[in-house]
């Protein structure tokens, strides 16, 4: 069962982001209505593309929920994880403090808890292990790989703009301040896409595995995004998808709930590795 936790942890990590003639309806508001907008969902995505054009930095705050259940577990496997993320981009470079709690399950990862933090930049990639209270610096082919990733997978904007083409299936509402964006997503088309999506997302050096994703039938997906009606940037992006795995013989499903808060727009200073860290890092070959 360990194997399965680092294959989850290593999917969370991959996939770790209405009709164009109508315009927002809108919802209830604690501040007085104001007049509606008049902008239509497509006018919207592209108002917030060119604003994504100028995107050199971002804050994440993100809280993920996972259920996994599995035929070999006596109970469902829940992890809980908390992640603060600061990115900056061209060159891409990130560092990421994340708590992990993991509940249920096997022996081997019951009531286990993470405090992790790691540094990505063209130093490398340097990860601390709360187990062994050690820095370690990752293989240089291993962050070479994680910095091939395109830049625009980062960008909330860009992972709005990838589902413009379900503009149909989207309800478009609005409140005093934002844009509110919902997809239902479920069926062959949106599996497709979300695999496909994955394949993009994946550096060149890893793309050799991208067929372990055939192993994987996503059954539905849930988008539900906030856009700022004055910057057009995204505020916040929720998901919910369910998903099944087959790995190491046997039907995995997993439940998954996100909600990621952006903020800080370039705002986030340069992103260097502590002169303690690289000093004391054991190097991973």
């Amino acid at each position: 069962m360990k194997k399965l936790l680092i294959s989850l942890v290593s999917v969370m990590f991959i996939f770790s982001l209405a009709a164009c003639s109508e315009t927002a309806d809108p919802v209830d508001s604690k501040v007085k209505p104001q007049k509606k907008d008049s902008l239509t969902l497509k006018e919207v995505f592209e108002k917030t593309t060119d604003a994504s054009k100028n995107l050199k930095s971002v804050h994440i705050d993100m809280d993920l929920k996972q259920e996994m259940t599995a035929p070999s577990q006596p109970t469902p496997m829940n992890i809980n994880s908390n992640m603060s993320i600061d990115m900056v981009l061209n060159p891409l470079a990130m560092y990421q403090k994340m708590k992990m709690n993991v509940e249920g399950g096997d022996d081997a990862t019951q009531n286990q808890a993470m405090d992790m933090e790691s540094y990505l930049t063209k130093e490398g990639f340097f990860l601390y292990d709360p187990a062994s209270k050690q820095w370690m610096q990752m293989p240089e082919e291993l962050s070479k790989q994680i910095l091939q990733m395109p830049e625009q997978q980062a960008n909330p904007a860009e992972q709005l703009k990838q589902l413009q083409q379900f503009t149909d299936d989207f309800s478009f509402k609005q409140d005093d301040n934002q844009y509110i964006l919902n997809l239902k997503a479920s069926g062959e088309k949106f599996d497709q896409f979300l695999k496909e999506n994955a394949k993009q997302m994946m550096p060149d050096g890893l793309k050799e595995n991208a067929d372990a994703l055939n192993n994987i039938t996503f059954k539905n997906v849930n988008y539900e995004i906030f856009i700022d009606k004055k910057t057009f940037n995204v505020n916040s992006l929720n998901m919910t998808q369910e998903m099944e795995m087959a790995m190491e013989g046997q039907k995995i499903n997993l439940k998954q709930e996100m909600k990621g808060t952006y903020s800080n727009y370039n705002k986030v200073n340069e992103i260097k590795v502590p002169k303690e860290v690289k000093d004391t890092a054991k190097k991973i070959n």
